[in-house]
C-alpha cells in the first residue's frame, strides 16, 4: 500500500491538499511562535497609526519570511545533514555559533514577555487569581503545564504529535477570538469595507508622509503641524521596517528544521513542506493580525475620543515638551502640569497616535459586547502567549542539545527547555517594578537578534547554492529562487541596519554602544560568511 505522500504527489489537485492538510505539522508550530505578544503590539498599533492603509504590510512582510524558510526547509530535507552541523562544515563555524547563541538568547529573554502577556490576560482580562501574591501561581501553573507537555511529547509514537495538536488548537483560539470580534464590528456596520479592500494594495509613499487621515488634525495644531508630520511620518516608517525584520525572528530559522526532521521528511516532502508553511504559518497569521489591524482600524485610527491608557499618551506627550525643551525632564513633579497645558489640538492628536494596549481594545468593545469583550481578548491572548512560550521552550531544547553534539538527547532538551521556563516564571521582576532589569536584558537580546537574522538567511542562502551541499539536489529555477532570497534577505538587512542606527544614535549610552556593536558585527559577519562559503565552494571543485 503507498504512503499517504505518494499517494497525494499523484492525486487530483483538491485531493493532494486534503491529505497535505491532513500531514501538516511543523508550519502550525511556527505559527505558535509568531502570534506572540510582538505580533499582538504590532498589530495594534499598526491599525492605531495606519488604519486600514497598511492591510498590505504583514502579509507581504510574513511572505518574505516564507521565501527564506522554504529556502530552509528544501536545504534541510535534501541535504540530509542537521543545518548547524552544516553550516559549520559548508559555510563558517562562527556563523553557525552565532546563530545558535542568538536563538538561546532570544528565547530566554522572550519567553519572560509571553508570560508577563499569559498573566495579564488571566489577572485583568480573565479577573483570574488577581489576588495578592498570586502571580507567581500563574507562572508556575504556565510552566507546569508547559514543561510537562514537552515532556510527555519526547515519548515517540502517538505521543510525539501531542505538542503539534495542543498547538493547533490554541492557534485555532488565538484565530477565532479576533475573528469574533470582526464579525461584530461588521455586523455594527464599524468596518469601512472600501478603505480596507484598498489598504490590501502596498503603498510605500507612507515611509514618507502620514495618511490623509491626519492632515485635518495636523493642520489645527498650527506652528506644531511640522513636529506632528514628523512624528507620524517616523512611527509608520519605523512600523514598515520593523515588520520586515520581525516577521520571522532568529529562533524560528533555527526550530523549523529540526522540527522537520523530527517529523522524519526527507526530499519527498518538500512539496508539503511548502504546503505546510503556507496552511499551518501563512493563513493563521494572515488571519489573527489582520483581525487585530481591522478591529484596532476601526476603534481608534484617527478618532479624537477613543480609549487611550495613561502611560501610552504621556509617552508621546513627553516627546513632544522634550522637542520644545531639551531640560525637560518627564520625572519632574512639574511634568504633568505642563502636559496638562499642552494646546488642546496637540492633545487630541496626542491621544490618536498613541499606542494602545488589547486592554484598550477590549474596553472600546465593551459597548457592543459588555463583559465578552474582556472575556473573548483574554481567552484569545491567554492562547497566544501559552502557544508562544511553550515553542520558545521546545526551540531552546533543541538549541541545548544541539550545541553538545546529543541531538534527540531528552536530558539535554529538557535543560534547555527548562532555561526560558525558569526565565517566566520569574518574569514579574522583569516587568514590574524594575525597568532597568528588563532594559538591561532587552537591549542586547534585541541587538543580537536583529543583528545576526540576516546572517541566518544568509547561512541558507549560501546553502541553497552550495553543490557540496545539496549535490544533486540543487533547485531548479535557481537564479529566480535566488532573487526571491535576496529581495527577503535584503529587506531584513535593512530594517536590521535602521534598527541599529536608531539604537546608535541614542542618547543613552548603553543603547549606543550595543548599535554601534551591532553595526561592527554585520557586516563582519556577512564577509565571514562569504569568504567561507567561497573557500569550501573551491576546496569541492579541486
Amino acid at each position: 500500500m503507498p504512503s499517504p505522500i505518494t499517494t497525494a504527489q499523484n492525486a487530483p489537485f483538491f485531493k493532494k491538499l486534503g491529505i497535505y492538510a491532513k500531514l501538516s505539522g511543523p508550519g502550525w508550530i511556527q505559527a505558535a511562535v509568531t502570534l506572540g505578544g510582538g505580533s499582538l503590539v504590532g498589530a495594534l498599533y499598526l491599525g492605531v497609526i495606519g488604519g486600514y492603509e497598511f492591510m498590505w504590510l504583514q502579509p507581504l512582510a510574513m511572505l518574505c519570511g516564507i521565501i527564506m524558510l522554504s529556502a530552509i526547509s528544501h536545504v534541510t530535507l535534501s541535504s540530509k545533514e542537521r543545518p548547524f552541523v552544516a553550516a559549520k562544515k559548508h559555510i563558517s563555524p562562527v556563523l553557525a555559533w552565532a546563530w545558535l547563541i542568538a536563538t538561546i538568547i532570544a528565547d530566554v529573554v522572550y519567553c519572560s514577555a509571553q508570560y508577563g502577556l499569559g498573566t495579564d490576560a488571566v489577572q485583568n482580562n480573565l479577573g483570574l487569581l488577581n489576588g495578592e501574591n498570586q502571580t507567581y501561581v500563574v507562572t508556575g501553573i504556565f510552566t507546569v503545564f508547559s514543561l510537562g507537555l514537552l515532556w510527555i511529547s519526547l515519548g515517540g509514537g502517538k505521543a510525539s504529535k501531542i505538542i503539534e495538536h495542543v498547538l493547533k488548537g490554541l492557534v485555532a483560539i488565538v484565530v477565532l477570538a479576533f475573528m469574533a470580534v470582526v464579525v461584530v464590528l461588521a455586523a455594527q456596520g464599524s468596518i469601512a469595507w472600501g478603505s480596507f479592500f484598498g489598504g490590501l494594495v502596498p503603498d510605500f509613499s507612507a515611509l514618507f508622509k502620514p495618511t490623509a487621515s491626519y492632515n485635518e488634525a495636523i493642520a489645527a495644531t498650527g506652528e506644531n503641524a511640522t513636529f506632528w508630520t514628523n512624528y507620524i511620518a517616523d512611527s509608520q516608517r519605523n512600523i514598515i521596517i520593523g515588520a520586515f525584520g520581525s516577521a520571522v525572528g532568529i529562533n524560528m530559522t533555527f526550530l523549523l528544521p529540526y522540527t522537520l526532521l523530527k517529523r522524519g521528511w526527507s526530499k519527498q516532502h518538500r512539496e508539503l513542506s511548502r504546503f505546510d508553511l503556507v496552511l499551518g504559518l501563512f493563513v493563521p497569521f494572515l488571519m489573527a493580525t489582520s483581525f487585530l489591524v481591522i478591529a484596532t482600524s476601526a476603534q481608534f485610527h484617527a478618532k479624537k475620543d477613543s480609549i487611550v491608557s495613561t502611560g501610552n499618551y504621556n509617552a508621546v506627550v513627553d516627546t513632544w515638551l522634550a522637542s520644545k525643551d531639551a531640560s525637560y525632564d518627564k520625572n519632574a513633579e512639574s511634568a504633568q502640569a505642563q502636559r496638562d497645558a499642552l494646546p488642546d489640538a496637540d492633545q487630541q492628536l496626542a491621544a490618536m497616535v498613541a499606542k494602545r494596549t488589547a486592554k484598550d481594545l477590549a474596553k472600546s468593545l465593551e459597548p457592543a459586547l459588555g463583559k465578552n469583550a474582556q472575556l473573548i481578548f483574554g481567552i484569545g491572548i491567554l492562547a497566544m502567549a501559552i502557544s508562544t512560550m511553550i515553542v520558545h521552550m521546545m526551540m531552546n531544547g533543541y538549541a541545548i542539545s544541539e550545541a553538545f553534539g546529543k541531538p534527540g538527547q531528552k536530558a539535554l532538551f529538557m535543560i534547555g527547555a527548562a532555561m526560558p521556563a525558569l526565565s517566566g516564571f520569574f518574569s514579574p521582576i522583569l516587568w514590574t517594578g524594575n525597568p532597568d532589569i528588563k532594559t538591561t536584558l532587552n537591549i542586547p537580546a534585541g541587538t543580537i537578534a536583529t543583528t545576526l537574522l540576516p546572517i541566518a538567511y544568509l547561512i541558507f542562502i549560501l546553502l541553497m547554492n552550495s553543490k557540496k551541499t545539496l549535490g544533486d539536489e540543487m533547485p531548479r529555477k535557481r537564479s529566480l529562487i535566488n532573487i526571491l532570497m535576496l529581495i527577503a534577505g535584503g529587506a531584513a538587512s535593512f530594517a536590521a541596519v535602521w534598527n541599529l542606527i536608531g539604537r546608535y544614535g541614542s542618547k543613552d549610552p548603553f543603547m549606543h554602544n550595543f548599535g554601534m556593536i551591532g553595526l561592527i558585527a554585520l557586516p563582519t559577519l556577512l564577509l565571514i560568511g562569504i569568504v567561507g562559503f567561497i573557500r569550501n565552494n573551491k576546496s569541492t571543485s579541486s
